[in-house]
């Protein structure tokens, strides 16, 4: 049990970042971004490029990332 308990320490300490190119705001930009699976998923639009879709915890929504994108872990 305490394995489980310092992971989510661990995880709780992190702080996830998705960075990318937006089409709708016309730049870089970068978010906050939840690893968890749950809130998540990779998918091949009808265009052919490869997405992401993830919550946006700034702005408490779903948004998609066109590929490509980067993801950093700061501590």
């Amino acid at each position: 049990m305490r394995g489980i308990e310092f992971l989510e320490r661990k995880k709780m300490q992190n702080k996830y970042y998705i960075k990318y190119f937006s089409k709708s705001d016309g730049k870089k930009i970068k978010r906050p971004y939840d690893p968890n699976a749950e809130k998540q998923h990779e998918f091949i639009a009808g265009s052919g490029n490869l997405c992401k879709r993830y919550w946006d915890e700034s702005k408490e929504g779903l948004r998609t990332a066109n590929a490509p994108w980067t993801i950093t872990v700061r501590k």
